[in-house]
């Protein structure tokens, strides 16, 4: 029996043609993918904020959260399949950040610095806050950076026990560092400093995380690392692996950052058309090919969850013009299915001061301006709605038109399975799918629409282009029936020589009617 025996089997189509009239056909896998294969969550993209403009975003108190941030972490956590929505605290400036014990204001420059690393002190108000972003949204996890330049500084103790007691189980992950990969290009660490030198830090950092203001925090193992990003690259493996092996009792997940390219100096090597081919999403993801391999091959049990810590489209705040469009939107669906299908288990879009193009929203500029919604904040919810279901998920590229490889593809697809192994094998009934727009429709107001589709013997499937189509594959209730597969299209179908009969409800995301084609 093929995938379709599942819970429920969901296909993401991503068409960015502007108009893609040629059919072509989707076909299912003819089995599941095994019991190896690395389980997600609805939650599994999550938002990064750079800690220097996080007032911006949260209030300087608790009374002051602006409740259009509550509004977006809700939007996600109605979709979380009763998980806590995941947020990252943290960036250069976390890292290079004064915390003092007794400050009142939650945060404060302290110098000039500049835009990509500010200059910040902060206080205890800052988790006072965080707690209750949590609690009103109905749960939220966090992962909080812990700076890594100075280890014997005595805000690293101070932060993480003061955090710990404010946050308890609100707190995922401390985030060891941040990009020590070029520590030494950027000037806080010596010219040499190279990976081992880094590994003696975490164990001097290990030493003063056993005593804190909340305890021996140690002890929660729930320390995240290497969260390395670029000079590190041909010993991102060793450097992983070293630290699963030394620090294997207190590592929680292991991290990186990445991005496509940079716009730190003005200048960009990749234009739109990079995004919107699916091969580029697919190479960009085997930047760990080593580690990815090396982590499949090590079983779930014992598996150390892999977390892009930070992403968007590019470094230094994103490129006008490319990182503000949806395109970029589309890109970061594909992308984010794309970590998803080669063994991530966690991504966090970063965000960051008012006016950076890819941030997902922006906060007003004055008293009279408003909240904006920004394109890749679109990409949270499709995601999210595509992973939904309580037993997690696995997602599989289906290779559509070889757009794997084939830079000229328009289309790409994803399955997504069942995350219970015994359910992908065997079950025939669907459980907890929850209808596309739920908590407000993708793209709400741009056209989007929730209808079924008899599919028997293959049927026809409209993706506008460009456009995404979230398919809700719904397995009939008999139990005796038996099939190879089923197909769709951008205008027209395949063809299934099976009798299992199927209806598909489709989410068609028009969120291109607000591109220019």
């Amino acid at each position: 029996m093929p995938a379709l025996t599942l819970r429920w089997e969901l296909l993401s189509l991503i068409s960015w043609a502007c108009f893609a009239y040629a059919a072509f056909n989707v076909t299912l896998p003819g089995t599941a993918p095994d019991s190896n294969a690395t389980v997600v969550y609805s939650t599994f993209l999550g938002i990064s904020f750079e800690l220097s403009y996080i007032n911006d975003y949260f209030g300087n108190t608790t009374d002051e959260i602006p409740q259009p941030m509550l509004n977006y972490i809700a939007a996600l956590k109605a979709r979380s399949s009763a998980q806590p929505v995941k947020l990252r605290i943290g960036g250069n400036s976390m890292d290079s950040a004064t915390y003092t014990q007794t400050q009142q204001a939650m945060i404060e420059f302290t110098g000039p610095g500049n835009s990509n690393d500010a200059a910040v002190a902060f206080g205890p108000v800052l988790f006072d806050v965080m707690q209750n972003i949590s609690a009103s949204v109905g749960g939220a996890r966090y992962l909080i950076g812990l700076g890594l330049r100075d280890p014997n500084s005595t805000d690293l103790p101070l932060l993480a026990g003061d955090a710990y007691k404010t946050l308890g189980d609100s707190l995922d992950a401390y985030l060891l560092g941040n990009e020590p990969d070029l520590y030494a290009a950027h000037g806080n660490k010596p010219p040499n400093y190279g990976i081992n030198d880094y590994i003696g830090d975490y164990y001097v950092a290990f030493e003063n995380l056993e005593n804190t203001s909340g305890g021996n925090v140690l002890s929660l193992n729930n320390i995240a690392g290497p969260t390395i990003c670029c000079s590190w690259v041909r010993s991102h493996v060793g450097a992983q692996f070293r630290m699963v092996n030394d620090f294997a009792d207190h590592l929680k997940y292991l991290t990186v950052q990445h991005y496509p390219q940079n716009n730190c100096f003005g200048s960009y090597q990749y234009q739109l058309n990079y995004y919107l081919a699916h091969s580029n999403a697919v190479t960009l993801a085997q930047w760990q090919a080593p580690a990815l391999q090396q982590l499949a091959a090590t079983p779930p049990a014992s598996r150390k969850p892999l977390v892009m810590s930070e992403w968007n489209s590019a470094s230094c705040g994103g490129i006008p013009g490319i990182s503000d469009t949806f395109g970029a939107t589309l890109w970061t669906a594909d992308y984010a299915l794309q970590l998803a299908s080669v063994g991530y288990s966690n991504a966090f879009l970063h965000t960051r001061e008012l006016g950076v193009s890819y941030n997902l929203f922006d906060y007003p500029a004055g008293a009279n301006d408003t909240w904006t919604t920004n394109p890749p904040f679109y990409a949270l919810l499709a995601v999210a709605e595509a992973l939904e279901g309580t037993n997690g998920s696995v997602v599989v590229d289906l290779n559509v038109q070889n757009s794997m490889a084939d830079p000229n593809a328009s289309v790409a697809g994803y399955a997504v399975y069942d995350g219970s192994a015994a359910r992908r094998a065997s079950s025939r009934s669907r459980t907890g799918i929850s209808p596309c727009g739920t908590g407000g429709a993708l793209g709400a107001g741009v056209g989007d629409g929730v209808f079924s589709v008899p599919c028997t013997g293959g049927c026809s499937i409209q993706v506008p282009g460009p456009g995404l189509a979230l398919v809700f594959i719904d397995p009939p209730p008999a139990t005796n029936s038996s099939g190879n597969g089923t197909s769709g299209g951008n205008s027209g179908g395949g063809s299934n020589d099976s009798t299992w009969s199927l209806s598909l409800r489709l989410c068609v995301s028009a969120l291109t009617v607000l591109l220019s084609c």
